[in-house]
């Protein structure tokens, strides 16, 4: 049903002569596991972002992990999500790219 609504505007869109740009509006938020991309809010986030994310959201872990205290545990495991999260769809786009024959 989703995807019919957003095909139906991007259908409306382009015969308006908006084409992709509109459809970027509108698109839901995904993960692109062919070009390492998000595709979020109307904005197209690079792998390289991604990996900046992950790198920051790894240090921020580090820094505070170990210490003894309630909150800071609690932000410790907040930046775990966001570590796993980010490998999760880093290695689903590694792992696709060894399914792909090499040319």
């Amino acid at each position: 049903m989703a995807q019919e609504r957003e095909d139906l505007i991007h259908s409306l869109a382009k015969s308006m002569g908006m084409g992709d740009a509109q459809k970027a509006k509108y698109t839901s938020n995904k993960f692109n596991t062919d070009t390492g991309t998000i595709f979020a809010n109307g904005h197209v986030i690079s792998r390289g972002t991604i990996e900046q994310a992950k790198s920051y959201f790894t240090s921020q872990y580090k820094k505070i992990a170990e210490k003894d205290d309630e909150g800071a545990r609690e932000m410790a495991m907040l930046y775990e999500v966001a570590m796993e999260a980010i490998n999760m769809m880093v290695e689903s786009v590694d792992a696709s790219a060894q399914d792909k024959p090499q040319v």
